[in-house]
């Protein structure tokens, strides 16, 4: 019960004392510990103080959401914070709101922009990110500007739907250079096909893949995505955005 006043209002999260609560994103990787997504309020008020008097764009949470219908969560804020926000698919989102549901494979880089993160127990269970540079520290943007020069150093891997597929390392990364609005609604979709399938947990095996899940930042005016690979052999992999396009990126 102590605990639990400790750390309100997240007084429902995982209380399995005899699970590893110490070591960062332990339990995060195996449970989900905010079945309801109930933090993500804290993360609409964060974002609320980030653009104190727009009109703000999320991503919808569910398919076939209405333009007010942004998550359940957004329902719990007083009226006038709640009808602030919404979701256009033909501007691109202006902040990304991500959750903790388990991700029992790799953990795919956080890479649009993080501006807030809530952590109970060293987990993460909230996150508040951004793909509008012009939003961040000027020394984080120049971070994603020089990351966006070294990974596309080089000839592209790949082509597809006006994106360029860059191998540099371990890492992959992806450029649109006519970054047209509303390309970065939809989430990147990063399929690994290992060469050894014993690599793979043993829930993934029949399906022989790992997916990540990739949030796009715009750099200069370019759409640009990335993500590290793992360091075990890979076979193949396909990279897509759902109902846009999809290429083969060989490794």
């Amino acid at each position: 019960v102590l605990e639990m006043a400790q750390i309100h209002p997240h007084q429902y999260l995982y209380f399995n004392f005899l699970a590893d609560r110490k070591t960062p994103e332990w339990l995060r990787s195996r449970y989900t510990m905010d079945y309801y997504s109930m933090a993500w309020r804290q993360g609409y008020e964060r974002i609320l103080q980030q653009a104190p008097v727009a009109i703000i764009n999320m991503k919808p949470q569910r398919r076939g959401a209405s333009p007010r219908q942004v998550s359940a969560q957004v329902q719990i804020l007083p009226a006038a914070a709640r009808n602030r926000f919404t979701h256009d698919p033909s501007r691109d989102p202006d902040f990304y709101l991500s959750g903790n549901s388990p991700r029992k494979n790799l953990q795919p880089d956080a890479f649009a922009p993080i501006l807030h993160r809530l952590k109970v127990y060293n987990n993460a269970i909230m996150t508040v990110s951004t793909p509008d540079l012009s939003r961040v520290d000027p020394a984080v943007a120049d971070e994603y500007r020089a990351l966006h020069r070294a990974a596309t150093a080089g000839k592209p891997v790949a082509r597809a739907g006006g994106y360029e597929v860059y191998r540099r390392g371990q890492r992959l990364a992806w450029v649109k250079d006519a970054c047209e609005p509303g390309a970065l609604m939809r989430q990147f979709w990063l399929a690994l096909y290992p060469a050894d399938a014993e690599r793979l947990p043993a829930h993934r095996r029949k399906r022989g893949y790992l997916a990540l899940g990739v949030r796009g930042a715009r750099v200069d005016g370019k759409c640009l995505g990335a993500a590290r690979l793992p360091d075990f052999a890979l076979a193949r992999a396909r990279l897509w955005q759902r109902g846009r396009w999809e290429v083969e990126v060989p490794l």
